[in-house]
C-alpha cells in the first residue's frame, strides 16, 4: 500500500502527478469539495489528519497528558515551567494524537511518501516502522524556502514584519531593552496591572478598566503588537522592555536538568509522549526555557519597581500575560483574569491560577463549567463596557447596504486558506447579489489588507476589486452598515446577535477540537450552516429571522462596577450576588 503524505503548504497537483497512490492524506484541512476534486484527480481517497479528531474528548486526552508532569520544574518563584511551555506544544501534540488514530488503520510497513519534512510524517514512520520517502529534493527545497519567505514577507504590512522580526531574532528583549528607558515611578501611586501581548488582549483589559473610572490601570505590554494609541484617561501604558535583565545562568541551567529529567519520565508515562520525543517535539521546551525565565525576570523588576494592588489578565494562557498573573497571586495580590475571545478552549487542558475568573455572558459561564470544568466558585459574570451595544430596530436593519464576512486565522486551524476561499468566494458573492448588498471582509487581527488583497487578485482577479476590504476594530458604520454577516467561531457573532445583525456560522470550517459552534447554538447565537452549499438558502431564512438578542440574555446574571471593584481590591474572597441571578 502506496501512503501520500501531503504538507499542509503543498498542493496534490504538485506532487509527483505521474505516480499512483493507494491513499493520500492532508496533513492540513480543506473543505469537503477539495478532497472530492482531488480523489477524482488521484483516483484514490483523500482524507484529512483531522478527520481523526474527537473534538472536546480531545481536549480531556490533552488535560490528562499534560498533567503528567505537573509539579516537576518548579522554579524559585513557584511557576510550573511545564505546565506554562507545554502550551506551547500542544497544538502539534494534538496532531500526534490524530497520527496514532491514523497508524491503527495502516498496515505496518506500508510504503510511506511525504511531499516535504514534516513532523508528523516522521511519526508515522516511526509508529509503523516503515520506509518514509520525501519527494523534494535539496534544490526544489532551497526554492521553496526562497518563495515561502518572500509570500510572507508579501501578506505582511511593516508593523507586523517588524513584529516577525523582534520575535524571532530578540525574544528575550537583550537588544529592544538597550533603546528603551524605564517610565519614571516617583509617584508611586497604586495601579491595577493589565498585561497583554496582543492588541485583542488590550482592547479587553481596557474594557473592564472602563467599569471603573476611578481606578488607575497601568497596561504593560510586552509586544508593540499590543499598544494601542488611545488610551482612557484612568489608564497608563508602558513597555515591559526596560525590565528585561540578564538572567541567573546557573539557575536556568537547574531548570533545563530538570526538565531533562522530567522528559524521560513523560516518555514512559503515554505512547504519545514517546512519539512527542522521538520527533524532538519535546525537545522544544527546553528551547523555550530561557525565553520563559526571560519574562519571569522582567516582570519581577516589574513588581519591585511599581506599585501593584491586583493583576487583571486578559490571556492567561500566553506566557507573557500569565506569568505576571501568577507573580502577583504569590505576593499576595488579587490576580483575575478573563480571555479576549468569546470562549476559551485552553482553560479544559491548563491549570486556573487566577482566584475569580470573569465571564463576560452566562454563555461563557456555562462553557468553562460545563466543558473546562472550572470550578464554579472561580466563576463570576462581569459584563465590560461597551458590551450593551444599542440594537438597531429590524426594519432600519433591513435597509443597511453591506453582507459582512468576519476573517479567522484558518491557517491556526489546520485549514488551506486558499482552499477555504477558493470554494467561499463564489458563494458569498452570489449571496451578495442575490440580497443586492456589497460583500465586505473584516480582518481578523492576525490578518492584514496587503495579504487578503493579494489573495483575492490571486483567486478572483476580475472581481477583487469589487470586494471591501476592512481592518482595524469594528466601527460604528460597520455595525450600523451591516445587513448580515457570516463567520466561523468568530466572537464578533455575540456582536452581531446582540445588534439585531442575522450572522451565520460556517460550521464546517469550525476548529477539530474546541466545541465552539455547539456552544453559541446552545445559546442561541447564529444560524448554523452545515456545508458551503446552504449559503445559497440565506435568502430564505432571512425571512424568518427572530429571537431574543444576545446581549439580553448574557446580562442577566452580571456583578455590579462595585462588586467588580471588590474583587479586585482584595475585599471579596466570596463571589458577590449577581444581579437577576
Amino acid at each position: 500500500m502506496k501512503v501520500l503524505l501531503l504538507h499542509p503548504e503543498d498542493a496534490l497537483g504538485q506532487s509527483h502527478p505521474g505516480q499512483h497512490w493507494d491513499l493520500v492524506v492532508d496533513i492540513g484541512r480543506a473543505p469537503g469539495g477539495t478532497y472530492q476534486r482531488w480523489s477524482r484527480q488521484a483516483e484514490c481517497p483523500v482524507i484529512s489528519i483531522h478527520d481523526y479528531a474527537e473534538e472536546t474528548e480531545d481536549l480531556y486526552r490533552l488535560r490528562q497528558l499534560l498533567r503528567f508532569g505537573s509539579g516537576r520544574v518548579t522554579d524559585r518563584c513557584g511557576i510550573d515551567w511545564w505546565e506554562m511551555l507545554s502550551l506551547e506544544i500542544v497544538s502539534d501534540l494534538h496532531h500526534l494524537m490524530l497520527i496514532h488514530r491514523l497508524s491503527k488503520e495502516l498496515d505496518a510497513g506500508c510504503e510511506l511518501y511525504t511531499t516535504r519534512p514534516h513532523l508528523l510524517s516522521t511519526a508515522l514512520q516511526r509508529l509503523l516502522d516503515s520506509r518514509l520517502t520525501t519527494l523534494e529534493n535539496g534544490f526544489q527545497s532551497v526554492i521553496r524556502r526562497a518563495k515561502h519567505s518572500r509570500n510572507v514577507f508579501l501578506h505582511l504590512d511593516a508593523a507586523q514584519v517588524l513584529q516577525v522580526i523582534e520575535d524571532k531574532f530578540d525574544g528575550k528583549h537583550s537588544i529592544r531593552r538597550r533603546f528603551t528607558r524605564r517610565r519614571q515611578t516617583s509617584t508611586g501611586k497604586p495601579v491595577i496591572l493589565l498585561p497583554s501581548a496582543y492588541i485583542n488582549v488590550t482592547r479587553t483589559a481596557l474594557s473592564y478598566a472602563g467599569l471603573l473610572p476611578d481606578h488607575q490601570f497601568l497596561l504593560v505590554h510586552t509586544r508593540g503588537n499590543a499598544k494601542l494609541s488611545w488610551l482612557p484617561g484612568n489608564v497608563r501604558a508602558a513597555s515591559l522592555t526596560p525590565y528585561f535583565v540578564p538572567s541567573n545562568k546557573k539557575e536556568t541551567a537547574g531548570l533545563i536538568e530538570s526538565w531533562h529529567s522530567l522528559q524521560k519520565q513523560l516518555v514512559g508515562c503515554a505512547e504519545e509522549f514517546d512519539t512527542a520525543d522521538g520527533v524532538g517535539l519535546l525537545g522544544r521546551v527546553a528551547a523555550l526555557l530561557p525565553w520563559g525565565i526571560a519574562l519571569r525576570d522582567a516582570w519581577s523588576q516589574f513588581f519591585q519597581s511599581e506599585n501593584v494592588t491586583a493583576c487583571l489578565s486578559a490571556d492567561d494562557s500566553n506566557a507573557p500575560s500569565s506569568i505576571p498573573l501568577i507573580l502577583a497571586k504569590k505576593r499576595g495580590l488579587p490576580a483575575l483574569a478573563c480571555h479576549h475571545g468569546a470562549l476559551n478552549y485552553v482553560m479544559a487542558i491548563k491549570a486556573n491560577h487566577a482566584e475569580f475568573y470573569l465571564a463576560k455572558s452566562e454563555m461563557e459561564r456555562d462553557y468553562l463549567k460545563r466543558t473546562c470544568h472550572v470550578a464554579a466558585e472561580k466563576l463570576v459574570i462581569v459584563v465590560p463596557s461597551g458590551a450593551h451595544p444599542m440594537p438597531l430596530p429590524r426594519p432600519a436593519r433591513r435597509s443597511a447596504p453591506w453582507l459582512v464576512f468576519f476573517s479567522e486565522p484558518y491557517q491556526s486551524y489546520g485549514w488551506r486558506s486558499d482552499e477555504v476561499y477558493r470554494d467561499l468566494l463564489p458563494r458569498l458573492r452570489g449571496l451578495a447579489q442575490a440580497c443586492g448588498l456589497k460583500l465586505v471582509f473584516k480582518l481578523h487581527p492576525f490578518d492584514s489588507v496587503k495579504g487578503y488583497r493579494r489573495m483575492l487578485r490571486r483567486l478572483i482577479p476580475t472581481h477583487a476589486g469589487q470586494i471591501e476590504v476592512l481592518a482595524g476594530p469594528p466601527s460604528d458604520q460597520l455595525w450600523n452598515d451591516t445587513r448580515l454577516a457570516l463567520t466561523v467561531q468568530s466572537s464578533t457573532a455575540l456582536e452581531c446577535t446582540a445588534r439585531n445583525i442575522p450572522v451565520f456560522l460556517c460550521a464546517w470550517l469550525r476548529d477539530s477540537y474546541s466545541g465552539y459552534v455547539h456552544q453559541y447554538l446552545r445559546f442561541g447565537v447564529g444560524h448554523l450552516l452545515e456545508s458551503s452549499e446552504q449559503i445559497a438558502s440565506i435568502p430564505a431564512l432571512l425571512a424568518t429571522e427572530d429571537g431574543e438578542s444576545f446581549e439580553q440574555q448574557g446580562a442577566r446574571r452580571t456583578v455590579d462596577p462595585v462588586d467588580f471593584a471588590r474583587l479586585l481590591s482584595g475585599t471579596s474572597h466570596t463571589l458577590p450576588v449577581a444581579s437577576g441571578a
